[in-house]
C-alpha cells in the first residue's frame, strides 16, 4: 500500500460542481463518497492505496482522505488530465481531518504539486490527525 498527496486548487477545482473546499469534501464523503479522480500523468496506484487531499490557499491543509478502488485508466479526449482512477472517501478519517486538519507547515514537503507520494516523515502526522 502506498500513500499519495493529491493537490486540489481550491479556487478552481470542482467536486460535483462545487469548489473543492474541506467542508464540501466532507459533505461529499457523507453523501456520495465514491468518485472518479483525475490525473495529469499516470501514477502507479493500486487498490488499497490512500489519497490525502491537500487543499491549496486559502486553506493550505490536508483535510480529507480516500482509498483507491482500482488502478488508473486512460480517458480519451482530455489532453490536460488523460488519466482517471476511482476512489472512495473515508468518512470517519475525513471528519477527523476536517476537525483537525494537517497544516502544510507541519509536513516536510512544503511545496506539493500535482499528485506525489507521501514522504515517510509525514505519514505519522497524517495518520494521527485522521484518527487512524
Amino acid at each position: 500500500m502506498r500513500d499519495w498527496l493529491y493537490t486540489l486548487k481550491t479556487t478552481d477545482t470542482t467536486t460535483d460542481g462545487q469548489l473543492s473546499t474541506p467542508a464540501n469534501m466532507l459533505k461529499r464523503a457523507e453523501t456520495a463518497p465514491r468518485g472518479i479522480w483525475w490525473l495529469a500523468a499516470k501514477r502507479h496506484m493500486v487498490p488499497g492505496d490512500r489519497i490525502w487531499f491537500y487543499f491549496t490557499a486559502p486553506y493550505a491543509v490536508i483535510a480529507a482522505t480516500a482509498e483507491v478502488e482500482d488502478e488508473p485508466y486512460e480517458a480519451q479526449g482530455d489532453a490536460d488530465y488523460p488519466w482517471r482512477f476511482p476512489a472512495v472517501l473515508d468518512l470517519a478519517a475525513t471528519r477527523a481531518l476536517n476537525g483537525n486538519p494537517v497544516p502544510l507547515a507541519a509536513l516536510s514537503n512544503q511545496h506539493p504539486q500535482g499528485v506525489v507520494g507521501v514522504r515517510a516523515a509525514d505519514l505519522k502526522t497524517l495518520l494521527r490527525h485522521a484518527g487512524m
